[in-house]
């Protein structure tokens, strides 16, 4: 009968921590646009598109904070318009990344505020001329970069969210200094899921 007893009781604590976890732990998964650019390569504004797609993990801390770590697929790069520069020598730059942002966030009624450092890894890249050729192989990315991320988030629902992330990169995308600075920017919409 005490192992029983024993049994249950550990049963019932067991059960007891995994509910806390569940209110301390919250998965999302998150998936969105991104509209990039690149500082230094003559080409001008947000014009190339992508898409970010992965999963974050919340920490709850408290009621108003929490800090989350998100696993991240995502599209960087340049994309030329008809007012660019007629002396930048890309037409496009593709970049993709493996993400990994670790952000603080503050949340007040429905708006969740948040900031942040992200390891970005390249896994690979494209780059065009103004001609239309494929120049990748003249070209030489930096594979490991670091992003600052500022973002605001409106939750629509207990599942839905609507989040804004601007992002700039600390590092030189060229993987020579002597061939110039590059400086990543992008604002990213996401919808965001939470599970």
């Amino acid at each position: 009968m005490e192992k029983k007893i024993l049994a249950l009781s550990f049963l019932f604590l067991f059960t007891y921590s995994l509910c806390q976890a569940q209110e301390r732990f919250k998965g999302s998964l998150v998936g969105g646009v991104v509209l990039a650019q690149l500082d230094g390569d003559r080409l001008a504004g947000f014009n190339k598109f992508g898409f970010q797609a992965g999963a974050k993990v919340n920490t709850i801390l408290t009621d108003r904070w929490s800090l989350g770590i998100e696993l991240l697929y995502s599209q960087h790069g340049s994309s030329r318009t008809l007012n660019d520069s007629p002396a930048a020598v890309f037409e496009k730059i593709n970049l993709n990344l493996v993400e990994a942002p670790v952000m603080l966030y503050f949340k007040d009624w429905k708006f969740e505020l948040g900031a942040g450092l992200s390891y970005g890894r390249l896994i690979n890249y494209s780059a065009t001329d103004i001609f239309g050729e494929d120049v990748t192989d003249t070209q030489d990315y930096a594979t490991d970069h670091v992003l600052l991320n500022i973002g605001v988030g409106f939750n629509f629902t207990e599942d839905w969210t609507l989040d804004v992330r601007w992002s700039r990169y600390l590092t030189n995308v060229q993987a020579d200094p002597g061939a110039g600075t590059f400086i990543g920017k992008n604002i990213a919409v996401r919808g965001i899921y939470n599970l």
